[in-house]
């Protein structure tokens, strides 16, 4: 008998043992948002658990054996303002290492009550007040449509509308996606996507960024701070995260977009300097490998991507971190020898594209007393945009190829930046710094010369420039409630010997706990691709001294937070355009640019442009397993091109509507399933006119891209995203299956194709869902 209790008891153990859910650890460090230094003796509480902790003399915290699920941190210390870190999730094959910086108050009393309101879109930079927010990389996985990238998930925000559905380019607040700019680690870089350009410029395909990679990162949508120069749109501004310096951790992933491989982990056991890097390949490719060989107007995406950051502390000395992203992508179609197969133009034709980025830089920063944080950064860029395309033109012999056009755009940039903190007391804190960028190019364009009808070049240059950016703001808080920041960026483009000087301002008002009052103002400019400057006509480059475009940003906002986890936002906004290049006598307007291979237009600074509208949010935070967003926009994008006129511009939708949201179950105590749903309701943008006659003569499509935009299919377009997602969690493993569909049901409007077999002129639309299906394993 007692064998048999004995027996039960260690059944029963067993049992419970096994039952057990995993656990993992939750650590980081908390410092000072203005000077970096860590703050030892801060208290932290992990909401849920209900467990506390406080950090030791070196600003550390570490939560061990940390059940498998969601979590919310909440942060104190005295003198500082409360942080709250939401819907962290914990998994059990890797850490969670957080940094958290926290801003000082401005009050020396510690209040007896601090209210610590769940705010997870407030920008990382303590410079913006309007028009800015967070993102994370897990939101762009779970927000139905993002597809793990930073573009297609910042769609889902007000201001923005997507410039297709098989790109990621955005249209910010009615500009063209050509003017966003991309930031990484504090340094201006290349787009940062597959196939970039060859759609849209300032947009392509598949993101190359990895969500293995991406630390949080902040997004703006106008009136953007002083540090951002070269930019009307918006700002992209990522940052990377740090390896584990404690333990190594792995990841592998495969799906339709790409198999990946990811590691990280320290240099040394003990030591404090980490390693992290993902490597991947576009899966299409490998299976095409394998495959009978298919027909000759099969195009087949192929790419590959590395990241990697070197954390290296160097003690007294700093911080030295080594970082860098690149990417390869081509794709090619060759088109039908046989003239039965030919239904649309691109079946005439043998197009190569190529697309080729890298960005990579050594960081210094160091905090050099209580005051002042110093950051110094050493980098260079390289972009390679090839384009060539050939057709058929004579049905008697379809093998002979003519060529149609080629480009080719290399350009690269070194910089060398700095940037110092400086924090005045607990009122006042400024930032100022200086870039020096040299840019080198070669530039060269063949097409058929609109005015001659022969092939011949149109874009040549070759050579290097220099562009040359400095920044001051501060910032005033003149109370806890009242706030003021100000500043100038200062610029000079050694191309068109050019400098601008462009002021920004910004207030915020917390009126009460709950609402909020803030307004902005921005004086932007941005120089134009590259090649526009170099068009070649009789020998001459009448586009080599154009001045960049310059906009007026005008922003108002009110926040309203009903409850901890709700928000209301409201942003009138009216964007006034200047100097934009046209062509003289005609409606053509760069404001309206999308792509455009053959370039050879000469343009003159008499453009003008505005953009008015009013962009709202209404966002329920993840909280209890559930979270929605309800954004809109209505907008008005008008532009004044070389005849004087004014006309709707190219990107002039009206309006946009995402209603998205979704819900997250822990199944067996330990995993999570998520299912995430979004329709979007907006207007499409318009296109030229289609020219008939020159269409049947070439037959293709010819567009009379001289008069304005005033043809588009209907005006509501109307898709669907969805996103299932499962963790499971084992005890020293993670496994993620990820099902994500674009336009589950819907179509967008793609323009007009040329039907070589009817010889007419037809509608073209995107039907199909996109599906990607992945399986992540992390150990």
């Amino acid at each position: 008998m007692k064998l048999l209790s004995v027996l039960g008891l260690f059944c029963l153990t067993t049992y419970v043992l096994f039952a057990q859910n995993p656990t993992q650890s939750v650590r980081g460090v908390v410092r000072d948002a203005a000077n970096r230094e860590t703050l030892p003796g801060a208290s932290l509480m992990l909401r849920k658990l209900e467990r506390g902790t406080i950090t030791d003399m070196e600003g550390q915290f570490l939560f061990s054996e940390v059940p498998v699920g969601r979590y919310t941190l909440e942060v104190r210390f005295v003198g500082y303002e409360p942080v709250v870190v939401p819907e962290i999730v914990v998994g059990s094959a890797k850490e969670v290492v957080l940094e958290i910086k926290m801003e000082e108050r401005v009050s020396e009393l510690e209040e007896v009550v601090i209210k610590s309101a769940v705010r997870k879109d407030r920008p990382q930079n303590n410079m913006a007040m309007i028009s800015a927010r967070t993102f994370s990389v897990e939101e762009a996985r779970r927000y139905a449509g993002g597809l793990d990238d930073p573009a297609r998930m910042a769609g889902n925000f007000a201001g923005v509308t997507t410039g297709g559905l098989n790109v990621n380019a955005i249209v910010v607040r009615g500009n063209a996606p050509k003017g966003l700019l991309w930031r990484l680690e504090g340094i201006d870089i290349p787009v940062p996507s597959h196939f970039a350009g060859g759609n849209v410029a300032g947009g392509g395909g598949i993101s190359i960024f990895s969500s293995q990679m991406l630390a949080n990162s902040d997004f703006y949508t106008g009136a953007f701070p002083a540090q951002f120069g070269n930019a009307i749109a918006g700002v992209f501004d990522m940052q990377l995260r740090n390896g584990n310096n404690r333990r190594h951790e792995y990841s592998f992933q495969a799906g339709i977009q790409g198999v990946e491989l990811a590691a990280e982990g320290p240099f040394r056991q003990g030591g404090q300097g980490s390693f992290l890097f993902n490597y991947r390949y576009s899966t299409m490719a490998l299976v095409f490998q394998f495959l009978p060989e298919t027909r000759d107007g099969t195009e087949v995406p192929v790419y590959q991507d590395l990241s990697f950051n070197l954390n290296m502390p160097a003690g007294d000395i700093g911080n030295f971190s080594f970082w860098g992203i690149g990417g390869l992508s081509e794709t090619t179609s060759k088109g039908y020898d046989d003239t039965s197969d030919w239904e649309s133009p691109e079946n005439r034709e043998h197009m190569n594209f190529q697309y080729n980025m890298s960005a990579a830089g050594l960081t210094h920063q160091k905090t050099l007393s209580e005051r002042w944080f110093l950051r110094n950064v050493l980098s260079a860029t390289v972009s390679q945009q090839l384009n060539k395309e050939r057709i058929r033109l004579d049905e008697e012999i379809p093998t002979r190829l003519f060529p149609k056009n080629r480009g080719e755009n290399v350009e690269g940039k070194l910089t060398f930046s700095t940037v110092g903190n400086y924090k005045g007391g607990s009122h006042f804190s400024l930032k100022a710094g200086l870039d020096f960028s040299n840019l080198f190019y070669t530039i060269e364009g063949e097409g058929n010369d609109l005015n001659t009808g022969d092939y011949a070049l149109l874009l040549k240059g070759k050579g290097n420039t220099w562009m040359i950016n400095g920044h001051v703001q501060g910032k005033y808080r003149f109370t806890e409630q009242l706030s003021f920041s100000g500043g100038f960026h200062a610029s000079w483009f050694g191309l068109s010997e050019e400098v601008r000087l462009t002021p920004r301002a910004s207030f915020a008002w917390q009126a009460a706990p709950r609402h909020r009052f803030s307004m902005g103002y921005g004086l932007h400019s941005q120089t134009e691709p590259l090649f526009v400057y170099f068009v070649e006509n009789k020998g001459f480059m009448p586009n080599k001294d154009l001045k960049r475009s310059g906009a007026h940003h005008f922003v108002l906002g009110y926040d309203w937070s009903p409850m901890d986890h709700l928000r209301l936002t409201l942003e009138p906004y009216y964007q006034r355009l200047f100097d934009v290049p046209v062509v003289a006598g005609t409606a053509y307007s760069m404001i309206n640019f999308k792509n455009d291979w053959t370039f050879d237009k000469v343009l003159v600074n008499e453009g003008t442009g505005t953009n008015i509208g009013i962009d709202l949010t209404f966002e329920r935070f993840l909280k209890d397993g559930f979270y929605y967003m309800l954004s809109g926009s209505v907008y008005d994008s008008k532009y004044v091109g070389g005849d004087g006129v004014e006309r709707r511009s190219r990107y002039d939708g009206g309006y946009v509507l995402n209603l998205l949201g979704g819900r997250e179950w822990t199944i067996r105590g330990k995993n999570l399933l998520g299912l995430n749903l979004k329709i979007t309701l907006m207007g499409p943008q318009w296109y030229h006119p289609v020219d008939e006659e020159a269409s049947h003569i070439a037959r293709d499509v010819i567009y009379e891209e001289t008069t304005g935009f005033t043809d588009r299919y209907a005006d509501m377009e109307a898709n669907t995203d969805f996103t299932f997602t499962y963790r499971i969690n084992s005890s020293k493993t993670s496994s993620v299956f990820a099902l994500q569909i674009k336009n589950l049901i819907g179509k967008q409007y793609q323009g007009k194709m040329y039907d070589l077999k009817s010889q007419s002129i037809e509608n073209e639309f995107f039907t199909s869902p996109i599906p990607f299906v992945s399986y992540k394993l992390e150990f």
